[in-house]
Parts: C-alpha cells; sequence; structure tokens
C-alpha cells in the first residue's frame, strides 16, 4: 500500500464520517447547545484531517505552515469543545462554568499565538521526510500538555457528574463516556512514548493518532444513538404532540384530517388509525350557528396571524362541546398544510353561563320585589328619575289596597301573599306599552304611566287599566274575595317637578279617596282632587 492510499484510508476517509456525524448531530435539534457543541467538535476534527491530508498529499512544500497556522489551532479547538461538551453533558450551566469555559478555549490559543510571535513558525516546526516528529520540543510539549490535561479534565468533569447523579441510565452513559475518553488517552500516550523512542515514525504514529480517535468517534456515535443524550428536535416534538392535552389536527387545504393526536381521536372516539371518516371542519360552527366550512376558504385567504375562535363542536351521539380553535398555516410545506389546535373549554363556557345567569337573577333581585316580582322601590324611583331627567311627561299612579289587613287576618299570610301576587298579575296583565308596575310597600303599588294631556283624560287612562282589578276578586278553596283599592294619580310635571312631589301629591289624591269611601280614583289638582 502507497503513501497516498494510506494517507486516503487514515485521513480523509474518516473526514467523510466526521462530516456526516457533524451535520446529523446538528440537525437532531440546532437549538439546543449540546447538539451545537457536539456538532462544532465533529466539524473541527474534520478539518484537522483536512489539514493532515492537504499538507500531506498536496501542498507539502507548504508544511510547517499548515500544521502551524492550521492544524495545530485545529487540534487545540477540538479538546477545548471537548471540555465543553463534558461540561455540558454534566449538566453544569453557572455563570462561572460559562466564565470558566470561555478560559478553556482562549488559554491553548493565545499559548500558541504567544510562541508563535516569541519563537516564529521556523524554530517550532521542523520538516523532515520521516522519523522523528517534526515538531520543536516546546511545540511538542504544548501540544501534548494540552491535549493529556484537557482529556484528563474532561474525566474528571464526567467522573464528577458520575458520581451525583442517582439515575442509573445517566450513570452508565456517563462511565461509557469515562471508558472512551480514558481508552483515547491512553492510547495517545502509547503512541507519543513510542514515538519519542523512535521506534515508529512521525507518518506512522499520525496514522495510529488518527486511527485512535476514528475508533473514540464512532464509540461516542454508538453512545448518542444508544443512550440519546443529545436531545432530538423530531422527538420532543413528537413527544409534546402526543402528550398535548390539546386536541391538534394536520389537515391539507381541503380539510382532510392527515394526521391527529391522542386527544385529538379521543375527542371524536376514534381509537383505529382510520381517520379519513372525520370531518373536522363540518363538526365546527361558530355561536351563530355558521358552519366552520363555509368560511374555510375565506380563512385560508386571511393573513392576519391571530387567528383564534370560540366555536361550537357537534358530534354524533356526543353533547355539544365549546371549543377555542386557532389555525395556522405550515410555512415551507410542499403542500399547503394546516395546523389546528382545539382546547375543549365546555366547562368554563358553563361557569362563564352560570355567571351571566347569576349576575342577571342579582339584577332582577336588585331591582325587582321578590313575591310579585314587579319593580321595587329603588327601580321605580330610577326609571321616574330618569323620565324626569328627559322631561318625559307622564303620570304616576298610586294604588292602595283596600282592607288588605283584614285578608292576612281572615286567611293569612300564605293567602295574602297570593292575594297580591293577583293583583300584580292584573296590573302586568293590563298594562299598556310604556307603562311600569311596581310594588313599593305592603299593600302599596305604583303605576307610571306615560301620559301627555287634560286632567279628565288621565283618570279615563287610569280607570281602563285599573278597573280589571275590581272585576276580577281572588279565587281561592271555592271562596272569591272582591279587590279594593285606592287610588290617587299624579302629573309630571303639571303637580310637582321631581319625585318626592309626585308621590306626595297622588298620596294625598289617595287618601281622599280613603275619606271619601274608598275603592275609586282621584286625579290630584293644583288646588283639589277630582275623584270618581
Amino acid at each position: 500500500m502507497n503513501e497516498i492510499s494510506l494517507d486516503f484510508l487514515t485521513i480523509l476517509l474518516p473526514s467523510y464520517m466526521f462530516f456526516y456525524m457533524a451535520i446529523s448531530m446538528y440537525a437532531r435539534n440546532k437549538q439546543n447547545l449540546v447538539n451545537r457543541v457536539a456538532s462544532l467538535l465533529m466539524l473541527s476534527l474534520l478539518f484537522y484531517f483536512l489539514g493532515e491530508y492537504i499538507k500531506t498529499a498536496l501542498f507539502p512544500r507548504y508544511e510547517s505552515l499548515i500544521v502551524l497556522f492550521w492544524n495545530a489551532p485545529m487540534l487545540l479547538l477540538t479538546i477545548s469543545n471537548l471540555v465543553h461538551l463534558s461540561v455540558l453533558v454534566a449538566g453544569k450551566t453557572s455563570s462561572t462554568i460559562r466564565q470558566f469555559v470561555l478560559w478553556i478555549y482562549l488559554t491553548p490559543l493565545l499559548s500558541l499565538a504567544l510562541m508563535l510571535l516569541i519563537f516564529g513558525p521556523q524554530h517550532l516546526y521542523l520538516p523532515r521526510v520521516d522519523g522523528p516528529s517534526p515538531l520543536s520540543p516546546l511545540m511538542l510539549g504544548l501540544a501534548v500538555f494540552f491535549v493529556g490535561s484537557y482529556i484528563l479534565l474532561s474525566v474528571g468533569i464526567l467522573l464528577i457528574a458520575w458520581l451525583t447523579t442517582q439515575l442509573v441510565k445517566r450513570k452508565k452513559m456517563l462511565i461509557r463516556l469515562l471508558a472512551g475518553l480514558l481508552s483515547l488517552f491512553a492510547w495517545i500516550l502509547i503512541v507519543t512514548f513510542l514515538l519519542s523512542l523512535a521506534v515508529i515514525t512521525s507518518s506512522v504514529s499520525i496514522a495510529l493518532y488518527f486511527s485512535g480517535t476514528l475508533l473514540w468517534v464512532v464509540s461516542l456515535r454508538r453512545l448518542i444513538t444508544k443512550y440519546d443524550f443529545l436531545p432530538s428536535y423530531r422527538d420532543l416534538f413528537h413527544t409534546l404532540f402526543q402528550s398535548a392535552p390539546t386536541a391538534i389536527f394536520l389537515l391539507d387545504l381541503q380539510g382532510i384530517v392527515k394526521e391527529m393526536n391522542p386527544r385529538a381521536k379521543s375527542l371524536f372516539g376514534l381509537f383505529t388509525e382510520d381517520m379519513e371518516r372525520i370531518d373536522v371542519i363540518s363538526s365546527l360552527s361558530f355561536y351563530d350557528d355558521t358552519s366552520f366550512k363555509e368560511r374555510w376558504n375565506e380563512f385560508q385567504m386571511n393573513e392576519t396571524k391571530n387567528r383564534q375562535w370560540e366555536m361550537k363542536l357537534n358530534i354524533q351521539d356526543q353533547a355539544q362541546l365549546d371549543m377555542i380553535v386557532s389555525m395556522e398555516n405550515i410555512e415551507g410545506a410542499e403542500e399547503g398544510m394546516v395546523i389546528l389546535n382545539m382546547t375543549d373549554i365546555t366547562s368554563l363556557k358553563a361557569t362563564e353561563r352560570q355567571l351571566v345567569e347569576s349576575e342577571r337573577k342579582y339584577r332582577h333581585l336588585a331591582f325587582h320585589d321578590p313575591l310579585t316580582g314587579l319593580l321595587n322601590r329603588a327601580a321605580v324611583q330610577e326609571h321616574a328619575n330618569l323620565k324626569i331627567a328627559a322631561g318625559e311627561p307622564f303620570a304616576l299612579i298610586l294604588i292602595d289596597l283596600d282592607n288588605f289587613k283584614t285578608v292576612n287576618d281572615t286567611h293569612g299570610h300564605l293567602i295574602g301573599d297570593d292575594y297580591l301576587k293577583h293583583i300584580a298579575d292584573l296590573l302586568e296583565l293590563h298594562a299598556r306599552p310604556g307603562d311600569l308596575a311596581g310594588r313599593i310597600g305592603g299593600d302599596e303599588f305604583v303605576l307610571l304611566m306615560p301620559f301627555d294631556s287634560a286632567q279628565m283624560q288621565v283618570y279615563e287612562e287610569a280607570h281602563s287599566r285599573l278597573f280589571p282589578l275590581s272585576a276580577n276578586p281572588f279565587r281561592i278553596h271555592q271562596k272569591s274575595i272582591p279587590v279594593s283599592f285606592s287610588a290617587g294619580v299624579s302629573l309630571y310635571a303639571d303637580h310637582a317637578s321631581d319625585l318626592t312631589g309626585l308621590l306626595q301629591k297622588a298620596d294625598e289624591a289617595m287618601y281622599e279617596v280613603k275619606r271619601s269611601g274608598k275603592n275609586a280614583i282621584s286625579v290630584a289638582s293644583n288646588g283639589a282632587s277630582h275623584t270618581k
């Protein structure tokens, strides 16, 4: 075997392997620092081997320059990467450690630069056809010192990690890394010792160095494959996809499901790989009952980044679910693809509806009489003040039931309550558009009636609304309890310009009815009241 064939087998051929390993490690997860440093380690070895091949086979007359200004920096960078990788695999990430790693890179490179400045290339490398190392003793000592000390430093870092970890799998991985590094260190020591004794020539030592390094790299590759201590981007994505608590669908531009995670399958009751029967976009609709499928093409053309909606999901033989649906186009795909992410918010929407209903009930209770359901005093005051503020003419009718105490004493309070409900029902039944009926006391009711005319017409309007009270007695247990009332009417703004004045005028008119025999309506006037 000639020298060129030997160089090809021991130098150039391993370079292809280092290049492949550098690319594959980086592609596993380019966002992870461990992967990037491991890839850089392989690249520095690649460039070192290429330098050796170029020096030997292509440009032998530039041998000293290639060795000192290319190979030597690549070798120092390789062992620095080795220490850095060991630090990362050991899980050391403090700020002090980061500063330590920076000096690990700088120290050997600065030492080399200083030696080149002081002694010059001609004194550090003496080209020879073959025989002992062409490096000067000082240069050889520098190389052996940093290579040996950095390998031992990496061994120490991994040894500390092995002693402190509690995970069995991690312990096995670290002990194999340690064994590989120690073997590499021993191999370098043996080859260097044989070279110093002139047992082997320089070219043979280079081939042995490369062979040992190649075997170590192959074992490192096997460790990466077996223990997977360099994170894989695809594996991480697959794990996230499979374990995501939300339903994730991968669709084509026609909305056909191409892939779905386990949560999506369970959502549709699908436990096999038969995804073709799932029509996701037809199962989704907006709260205005517009189908998602009807607007699918529209959303495809929508370039806005925030494409997220609340929708209803209707699946056959299942209860309707509330969903937050987000939609994202996959950029760079050869064929158009869409990711649909669905989060179940059914319980949240149910709680929201309960809160809305509770708020409605509380608001109703705040402004309505709990017994009759009519407006309470506060609500009557609010509505009346709004009308006054708007300058809207209206009539206030104050109604007081006659003999209500007798009804309570004779039939009991439960019957009395039903009696009041009967009155409220009649007021609401015969109220006209714009009327507001309320209960402001035990047996006192108020009716706010839009009106803007003469007092005699006011009486007729009030009578038409209140006459059904007397015409419809309350019936209970085969008994009939007649309804009798006294009512006073006041007008805004004829009789008063505020609610207090209107109530006072209506109260005066109502008591005039009481004094006159009850069961009648009286309209207040600026002087006397008109009663019928």
